[in-house]
């Protein structure tokens, strides 16, 4: 390996634990802001750099997300692990692109999302209750998780009694998307995608005959022109299901443990609630829950100062350039009345995330509340970091609230 492909390499397989990617980030872009690695592949860790990719339309979406993999799958099980999610909004460039997002995007406005804060309140109430009567809890499997499973379910119409056994399965279908996922991770992908693809069809040909509010009933039950095939709906009720809390759950738990690292930023949110305007949006920025992203070039276009031709791969490190000092001042710092404006940690352009509203809103909600009610908490066990770099999150982050 070159110089570049092996820092790259470290940065994209290494296990970074608590401390994450960031040293490598800073080693990368003192690089450049954009190389080019012996395979072609493009990798941008400036912010502006990422930004121009993500709003350029002559770089879409095709193969990019396996095509900086460092393990060798054959092409035949790449394309099973992510067969269905293929067909979804995440992998498709306009016109289809614009008509799969339209028929669900009024759902996740932010006019939409805000009619749904009573109803999350009272669901972190309750899990905050069941903190406290705990003492000692896991604030990925009592907080982190059950909330946004319960909020996407809800907002899907997924029976509340499957919504939680049907999490472990969005991490199978999800590990392709990690440059690191070996045979084993892909294998256990197509079964999990397969599995979930079955329980989605089934529930999506009962909305059909009983329809409610639900948005699963209105894709199921819609005549409009643009109206979903039976692929498409099962691809997308998949792809909202697990983007509605897999992004979530690691922005509540790497944000917890932000604060937990940062007591002085926690006591500053307690003493000044209205920080939340702020402070969701620094901890996005601070640790971004999804770190890389993907894009293909369609026709030939300029990034940074490279020209790039059609059919080359682009790697964009969102988290590097969430750390970029050309657009943040002190980018290391965590502060929580940061006003210089959003992150990448959602996208940008027509990807942009559909369900930021919702993640947000759901941050501004329940790290008050936590705040307010546990003024002692603090971490009983070392956190455990889930390895891999597209999703950055906790496998454990054990507390006492006492």
């Amino acid at each position: 390996m070159t110089g570049i492909d092996g820092l790259l390499a470290s940065v994209l397989l290494d296990d970074h634990g608590a401390a994450g990617p960031y040293a490598g980030y800073e080693k990368l872009r003192s690089e450049s802001p954009v190389l080019v690695g012996s395979s072609g592949t493009v990798v941008l860790t400036g912010w502006n750099e990422c930004a121009q990719a993500l709003r350029d339309p002559r770089l879409g979406k095709v193969d990019e997300s396996l095509g900086f993999r460092l393990n060798a799958i054959s092409p035949e099980l790449q394309q099973a692990a992510l067969a269905r999610l293929r067909q979804t909004m995440l992998f498709r460039n306009p016109p289809d692109h614009s008509r799969l997002r339209r028929l669900v995007s009024d759902v996740f406005t932010p006019r939409h999302v805000v009619e749904l804060e009573a109803s999350i309140a009272a669901a972190v109430d309750v899990l905050i209750d069941q903190m406290e009567e705990k003492g000692d809890c896991d604030i990925v499997a009592d907080l982190a998780l059950p909330l946004p499973v319960a909020v996407i379910g809800d907002l899907l119409g997924v029976p509340v009694e499957d919504q939680l056994a049907a999490a472990p399965l969005v991490r199978c279908l999800l590990a392709p998307l990690e440059p690191s996922t070996d045979v084993g991770g892909f294998e256990a992908a197509v079964e999990g995608e397969a599995e979930l693809a079955a329980y989605f069809n089934d529930l999506l040909d009962e909305k059909r005959k009983h329809p409610g509010s639900d948005l699963l009933s209105r894709l199921a039950t819609s005549r409009e022109e643009e109206a979903l095939d039976q692929e498409e709906c099962v691809g997308t009720a998949m792809l909202l299901f697990a983007a509605g809390f897999e992004t979530t759950t690691n922005l509540i738990a790497n944000g917890v443990a932000a604060l937990l690292n940062h007591q002085d930023e926690a006591e500053r949110w307690r003493g000044d609630p209205d920080l939340s305007a702020t402070a969701v949006d620094e901890l996005l920025r601070f640790e971004p829950p999804i770190q890389t992203d993907g894009r293909t070039v369609l026709e030939q276009t300029q990034i940074g100062d490279i020209r790039v031709d059609p059919g080359t791969v682009v790697l964009l490190l969102l988290g590097a350039a969430n750390r970029d000092p050309v657009r943040f001042t002190d980018p290391n710092r965590l502060d929580l009345a940061r006003s210089q404006g959003p992150s990448l940690a959602f996208g940008a352009g027509i990807h942009y995330c559909l369900g930021a509203p919702l993640a947000r809103l759901e941050g501004k909600i329940l790290f008050p509340r936590l705040l307010e009610r546990f003024p002692r908490l603090h971490c009983s066990q070392p956190a455990r970091w889930r390895s891999g770099l597209t999703f950055r999150g906790l496998v454990e982050l054990h507390v006492s609230t006492a």
